[in-house]
C-alpha cells in the first residue's frame, strides 16, 4: 500500500500532526512507501519521504492585504499543484491532512474528471463542524458535501457532529480513530530555569499553548486568576492572525490587578521550549468556548507529561475523552465560576485524583491509529 498525505501548512496542530502520521506510517509492515507533501517553506529535514511541493504559508508581506490575497492564491494552486502531481503516482492512499474548503468547488470536479478512480481519498477531520466558515452557511455546507462526495474514508476523533455535509455519503466510511500522542524532546534548559525562577507561588497555571486565538478563552483565566491568590498563569504563543489582539488580554490582567502575575512568552514555541512550559506547569487548562468541536492536539502533547487537567464540557471529542478517560475535571463552557470551582477542586487534598493518562496513553497511540486505518483502506473497492 502506498500513502501520501497532503498538508498545506508548514506550522501548528495539522503539521504536527502530519509529521507523527508519517513516521507511524513509516514503521507498518503493509505500507510499501509513504510520502508526505508539504509548503516549500516548511521547517523539516527534507529526506525521500518529505516533499517540498506547495505555496508557502509565511508569505514575508507585512501587509494585511497582500497576505489575505495570498491566502485566496493557495486556497486556489495548491490543490491543482496536488491534483498535477497525483496524475503521475502510481495508485495510492491520498490523505487530505490539510484541505481548501473554500475552493472545493473548483478543484473536486477537476480530481473526479481527470483522476477517476486511480486513488483512493481520506480526509482528516480535525475540525467536523464547519459552520464558523466564511462566507456564509450556505456556502459551508455546499463546500463540505462537495468535498466530502470525493471522499472514500474520513476520520474524526471520538466525536462527529450531526451535520447535512456528512449524511447520504453512501461510498463514504467514517472511521473513528485515536488522535495519537506526541512524544517531546527534553525542556529547553534555558526556559525551564527562567520559569524555575518563579516566586513560589502555590500552583502554576498553562492556558493553552500554541496560536493565540479567541476560541481559547484566554480572558476567562486572567479573570479567574483574580479569585485564585497564589496562582501564576503562563500564557504561551504567537496570535494565530493579524485580527487577535493581545494587548487587550494585557489590559484586562491590568485592569483586574493580576498583571505580575500572568507570565506572556509570545512567540511561536519549539516543541523543546514547549516542554520546559508543560513542564514546570501544575494544571493545564483547556478551556475553550462551546463553538469548539475537535480534539486539542494539544492534549496529546500534554498527556505523556500526565498533568492536571481543566476542560470545558462542550459539544467535543476532547470532552469525549476526558469523559472515557477520566483524566481531568471538566468546567462549564464560557463561565469564570465553574473554572474557578475546577482549579480549586484540583488544589485540594480531598480532590478524586485524576491519574489514569496510563489507559489513555495506551488508547491513543499512533500505532493503534495507524493500524485500524490500514485495516480499513486495505477492505476499500480497489483502485483503478
Amino acid at each position: 500500500m502506498r500513502i501520501i498525505i497532503y498538508n498545506s501548512s508548514s506550522f501548528g496542530g495539522c503539521y504536527d500532526y502530519g509529521k507523527a502520521l508519517l513516521n507511524a506510517y513509516r514503521q507498518h509492515p503493509e505500507v510499501e512507501q509513504v510520502s508526505w507533501w508539504v509548503p516549500e517553506n516548511a521547517e523539516i529535514h527534507k529526506d525521500d519521504s518529505v516533499r517540498l511541493l506547495f505555496l508557502t504559508d509565511k508569505p514575508k508581506w507585512q501587509s494585511r492585504i497582500l497576505k489575505q490575497w495570498h491566502f485566496l492564491l493557495r486556497t486556489l494552486l495548491n490543490p491543482l499543484l496536488l491534483l498535477q502531481r497525483l496524475t503521475v503516482q502510481p495508485p495510492s492512499v491520498v490523505i487530505f491532512n490539510d484541505f481548501e474548503q473554500l475552493s472545493a468547488g473548483l478543484w473536486v470536479p477537476l480530481f473526479r474528471w481527470i483522476l477517476g478512480k486511480k486513488h483512493r481519498f481520506v480526509i482528516v477531520l480535525h475540525d467536523p463542524d464547519r459552520d464558523a466558515y466564511p462566507p456564509s452557511l450556505r456556502f459551508t455546507n455546499w463546500s463540505m458535501k462537495t468535498m466530502m462526495g470525493l471522499m472514500d474514508v474520513a476520520v474524526f476523533h471520538d466525536f462527529l457532529p450531526d451535520k447535512i455535509y456528512y449524511q447520504n455519503l453512501n461510498e463514504c466510511t467514517f472511521l473513528d480513530l485515536p488522535h495519537g500522542f506526541y512524544a517531546m524532546p527534553e525542556p529547553d534548559p534555558e526556559l525551564l530555569t527562567q520559569l524555575m525562577k518563579l516566586e513560589s507561588p502555590d500552583r502554576i497555571i498553562l492556558t493553552i499553548p500554541g496560536n493565540i486565538r479567541e476560541e481559547k478563552n484566554y480572558d476567562l483565566a486572567i479573570e479567574a486568576l483574580s479569585r485564585l491568590p497564589g496562582h501564576v498563569l503562563i500564557i504561551a504563543g504567537s496570535a494565530s492572525n493579524a485580527r487577535v489582539d493581545i494587548q487587550q488580554y494585557k489590559n484586562l490582567a491590568t485592569q483586574l490587578g493580576v498583571s505580575e502575575r500572568v507570565i506572556w512568552i509570545e512567540k511561536f514555541l519549539t516543541e523543546a521550549e514547549l516542554s520546559a512550559v508543560i513542564e514546570v506547569c501544575d494544571v493545564v487548562v483547556l478551556n475553550y468556548a462551546i463553538s469548539f468541536t475537535s480534539q486539542s492536539g494539544i492534549l496529546n502533547v500534554v498527556a505523556p507529561f500526565r498533568k492536571e487537567l481543566i476542560v470545558s464540557d462542550g459539544p467535543s471529542s476532547l470532552a469525549s475523552v476526558l469523559k472515557k478517560f477520566k483524566v481531568g475535571e471538566l468546567v462549564e463552557p464560557g463561565s469564570v465560576d465553574s473554572l474557578v470551582e475546577g482549579l480549586k477542586r484540583l488544589s485540594t487534598e480531598e480532590a478524586e485524583v485524576r491519574n489514569n493518562w496510563e489507559d489513555y496513553l495506551a488508547y491513543a497511540s499512533w500505532e493503534n491509529h495507524v493500524s485500524k486505518a490500514i485495516d480499513c483502506y486495505s477492505k476499500l473497492k480497489p483502485m483503478a
